[in-house]
């Protein structure tokens, strides 16, 4: 009688365990995904070239300044509610699991020469499953935002987007320029020709350079999720349009023209609502509804 080899009888047994049961194994390996920006004012494609039309309440055309949008804390949701957070690739875009989008293709304000851009964020899953949602949070994660951009590397060395010491970085940095200037009513002497939103956060306290651990009272960064999403094909729409919407980008009342975060600014109402934040506690709102960002 010919007896089995000890390595085939174990390799058979194990078959015959696995036939056994109806079961089956699977190798888990990674997913790598691209997850694409697409920066949009209405039906317009955002860029410094392009002028964006009827902006606002005013329907004012605006050009291009600066674009930037710091991302973090990306997951993918399944179909049961639970969620799976993305493992991001390292590059000048990306460290830390941290993700810089910038928009802006020129450099000097959109008035010098082409410089690169970044309209996706690339890293991996653990397993390639099925999502039915995405979700991601507007900033750096508190851990981080309030260093010496100097000291870190690229994106987190990115100077236009570091606010203070204190106040840590702009989640979000948009900079238009309206056709015929900027008005305040009361003041006609007044002409401004920059309309910014700069999404920070605000009330911090605590010195960094000393050590000190810095905790904010509105830290405003909006939570997205996105539902009905399909990592493999869909895309993500930033609408400048819906972001404005509600605002006179021609008009201003104090202060730097356009909303710099504060809670007193009365510019910056319509900005947190659309991006479902609220502007007292500077967190996101089950009762506001962001419009800026979609599935495309």
């Amino acid at each position: 009688m010919k007896l089995f080899s000890p390595i085939l009888f174990i390799a058979y047994v194990t078959l015959l365990a696995s036939c056994g049961n109806g079961s089956h194994s699977t190798v888990s390996e990674p997913m790598a995904f691209e997850l694409r920006f697409n920066a949009v004012s209405g039906t317009e494609s955002v860029n410094c070239d392009q002028v964006l039309h009827q902006l606002g309440s005013s329907s004012a055309n605006a050009s291009l300044l600066d674009f930037s949008v710091f991302i973090h804390g990306l997951k993918f949701l399944r179909a049961d509610g639970s969620s799976v957070e993305a493992s991001l690739d390292s590059s000048e875009w990306q460290a830390r699991n941290v993700a810089l989008l910038d928009f802006q293709d020129r450099s000097d304000s959109c008035s010098g020469s082409i410089k690169p851009t970044n309209k996706s964020i690339r890293g991996s899953l653990p397993n390639k499953e099925d999502f039915v949602a995405i979700e991601f949070t507007l900033g750096v994660p508190p851990e981080l935002n309030h260093v010496d951009p100097s000291s870190v590397e690229a994106p987190l060395n990115a100077s236009n987007m570091f606010w203070s010491w204190q106040s840590g970085y702009k989640s979000m940095r948009i900079d238009l320029s309206p056709e015929g200037g900027i008005h305040r009513p009361g003041d006609p002497d007044f002409l401004g020709t920059n309309y910014f939103f700069h999404l920070g956060s605000t009330g911090c306290s605590g010195d960094p350079i000393r050590g000190e651990a810095v905790s904010c009272a509105r830290v405003n960064q909006p939570v997205i999720r996105l539902n009905t999403f399909n990592i493999e094909s869909n895309a993500i729409k930033i609408d400048v349009a819906r972001l404005v919407n509600g605002l006179d980008i021609q008009s201003d009342v104090a202060d730097s023209p356009g909303c710099m975060s504060s809670e007193f600014d009365t510019e910056c109402g319509a900005f947190f609502d659309n991006l479902g934040l609220n502007l007292s506690s500077g967190q996101s709102s089950p009762d506001l509804l962001q419009t800026v960002f979609s599935v495309q």
